[in-house]
Order: C-alpha cells, then sequence, then structure tokens
C-alpha cells in the first residue's frame, strides 16, 4: 500500500509546490508521513527510491510538453538516488529521534538542490 501512495505523492506535492515553492521541506515532509510506517530499512530505501522515480516520470511528462528532454537522464541518475537516501536518513532517526531524521533529509535536499541548481 506504501509503495502506491509514494507512486502518487509526487502529484499531491507538485500541487503543494505550486502555492508553497519549497520542495526540499515540501517533499521531505510528505516522504516522511509514509516512510515513518516501514519496518526495515530496506523498505524505507525503496519507498524513496519509488517516491524518486515517479517524480522522475511526472518530469517526464512535463519535459515532453516542453521539448526538452536533456535533463531527464540526470535526474533519473542523480535525483532519484537522493530520494532514496533521505528517505534513509529519515528512517535512520527512529521512532524517538524522527525529527532528527527529517531535519537532516531536509537538509540534504536542500544541499542537494543547491549544489545541482548551480
Amino acid at each position: 500500500m506504501e509503495f502506491l501512495q509514494m507512486m502518487v505523492l509526487p502529484l499531491i506535492v507538485w500541487l503543494v509546490e505550486l502555492v508553497l515553492p519549497l520542495p526540499a521541506i515540501v517533499e521531505e515532509i510528505a516522504k516522511a508521513i509514509i516512510v515513518r510506517r516501514a519496518e526495515k530499512w530496506q523498505q524505507a530505501l525503496g519507498l524513496g527510491l519509488m517516491f524518486g522515480l515517479s517524480e522522475t516520470m511526472l518530469f517526464l511528462v512535463n519535459a515532453n510538453w516542453l521539448g526538452n528532454f536533456s535533463a531527464v537522464w540526470r535526474r533519473l541518475l542523480l535525483t532519484v538516488p537522493m530520494h532514496g537516501a533521505t528517505s534513509l536518513v529519515f528512517y535512520a532517526g527512529g521512532k524517538k529521534y524522527w525529527w532528527l531524521g527529517l531535519a537532516a533529509a531536509i537538509l540534504m535536499h536542500a544541499g542537494f538542490n543547491l549544489k545541482i541548481a548551480s
């Protein structure tokens, strides 16, 4: 069930980001809501990767509309693993320190966005 939710989540997040353009915060909070139910680190990783793949598919649709596919491979090779890694970082915070895991995941994502954008 969680994997299906992760497949749909990027579309919902995209709509939220139209109003609140803070992708690192919005995406990591949204992922954390689902990843917190993961029973093992492998599941947390898989959920993050699923989010990244689904987000890339949404990006691919937008790239098709714009006629620019140049960034699709970069997103696939860099962004998908980043979402898996941030899900693991959140999961590593555990039930007691979930807020530290979330803060670390947000900082990782924001740093990634700054590095990729430059």
